[in-house]
């Protein structure tokens, strides 16, 4: 069975970012199957990745408002193991 980690904090400047980047390609680097969600609307997660946020036609923005699915906004193996669902 899979798990969930959150990643959260009100204050900014804190690493979030970088400890979700950093800890989802060191569980990837263990074998581990990985799907990181940027809910973000700056999506530095996704540029992080090295994602061109501004070249997207579906991010969890178009997946909340249902126009589109899971399956079309997935961006898979941005880093080997880590699939994406951007910002």
């Amino acid at each position: 069975m899979g798990k969930v980690i959150a990643i959260a904090n009100q204050k900014g400047g804190v690493g979030k970012t970088t400890t979700s980047i950093n800890l989802s390609a060191a569980l990837a680097a263990k074998n581990k199957k990985i799907l990181v969600i940027d809910t973000d609307p700056q999506g530095n997660t996704t540029s992080g990745f090295g994602v061109d946020k501004n070249n997207l036609d579906n991010t969890i923005y178009e997946l909340f408002l249902g126009e589109c699915s899971i399956q079309e906004c997935v961006i898979k193996d941005v880093v080997k193991g880590v699939s994406l669902i951007p910002s």
